[in-house]
């Protein structure tokens, strides 16, 4: 059986799409290696089939991957070129698009707000009342590290969804960290 075609009880046909049929293929042909496909048929070796583009994925036909049909890439997550399996947007971050090539294509968690698991389509949720969550957070109550998020601290108070502690205004005053709300100043003290 030449190279390209595939053979079987005498009668030879064309290596399919997805396949690659090098010389003497019998009933059993051969799949484009995973994170590559072959879109025509007759293709003879495995160095010929087409890396998968930036943005999509393209499934295996021997099913290493876990989509069935291939296509654009899923809303929260980004395939590499050569890729034949979606990958999840990291944590902190998430994607609502079609087609990211990169994991820089997933967007940074917004201000305020927490992306707490990998693979997100929109953030979880708004940071927790008496913390403050800036951009890429991954957890509603970080455990405090100023660029990173954290209790709110003495004098400021933090409402749920705050991206960066509130100084507390005059005529009130906060002495406890992770306070949602400052308390007005007792009679007789100025603040």
């Amino acid at each position: 059986c030449p190279a390209g075609f595939h053979c079987s009880k005498g009668l030879r046909r064309r290596c399919p799409p997805g396949f690659y049929c090098p010389q003497k293929t019998g009933i059993t042909f051969y799949p484009c290696p995973p994170g590559t496909y072959n879109p025509s048929y007759g293709l003879s070796h495995a160095e010929r089939c087409q890396q998968c583009p930036a943005g999509a994925s393209v499934p295996n036909p021997s099913g290493a991957t876990n989509t069935s049909s291939g296509g654009p890439c899923p809303p929260g997550h980004f395939c590499p070129a050569g890729t034949s399996t979606p990958q999840p947007c990291p944590v902190g971050t998430y994607s609502d698009r079609l087609h990211n090539g990169q994991d820089s294509s997933c967007t940074e968690c917004p201000p305020g707000h927490f992306c707490g698991s990998p693979g997100l389509t929109a953030p979880s949720g708004p940071c927790s009342p008496g913390y403050f969550c800036p951009p890429g957070s991954s957890s509603p109550s970080p455990p405090g590290a100023w660029q990173r998020g954290g209790p709110c601290p003495v004098s400021h108070f933090c409402p749920e969804g705050t991206s960066s502690p509130l100084p507390c205004p005059a005529g009130t005053y906060n002495n406890l960290s992770r306070q949602a709300a400052c308390s007005p100043c007792a009679a007789g003290y100025f603040c």
